[in-house]
């Protein structure tokens, strides 16, 4: 008896130490929470803004990202009004080449994005922020002069 007994027990805990990795690591589906964080840091390296904060007229951006190959990114957007990050693409492995890019739409004015990866060793949150500019002003911006001249005249 004692030893059914232990063998219950040892493959419970054996049952138990295989799914364990699978809810460590779960997967987020179509929305991530605001506060999400991740388990490291050096899972990916953003690339492209490459100061995490970015600036431009565009109507899309280009995020860039290299990593090990067969780690998972997801990119959601935040959305302040319901304190969540939505789903933007699609989750996709890091090939081969180590590299990985993603195209986003941008919204006016200020656009958060969450960048969750994540493979074996654990998951990591990178969150970018990029500011859309009027066309307006770039071209303003464009058309000033500024010369020694009138610098200190």
């Amino acid at each position: 008896m004692k030893s059914k007994l232990f063998v219950m027990v040892m493959l419970m805990l054996l049952s138990l130490t295989l799914l364990l990795p699978s809810v460590c690591y779960a997967s987020y589906g179509a929305t991530i929470p605001a506060n999400v964080a991740g388990s490291r840091s050096d899972i990916i390296t953003i690339k492209r803004p490459e100061s995490l904060s970015a600036s431009t007229s565009d109507k899309t951006y280009t995020i860039s990202a290299t990593g090990a190959s067969g780690t998972t990114v997801t990119v959601y957007k935040y959305s302040p009004s319901e304190n969540i990050g939505k789903l933007v693409t699609g989750s996709r492995q890091i090939g081969a080449s180590g590299l990985y890019s993603t195209v986003v739409d941008l919204t006016d004015d200020s656009n958060t994005f969450i960048v969750y990866a994540e493979n074996s060793s654990g998951s990591q949150v990178v969150r970018i922020g990029i500011n859309k500019i009027k066309k307006s002003t770039v071209d303003r911006l464009k058309s000033v002069t500024v010369t020694i001249k009138n610098f200190f005249g």
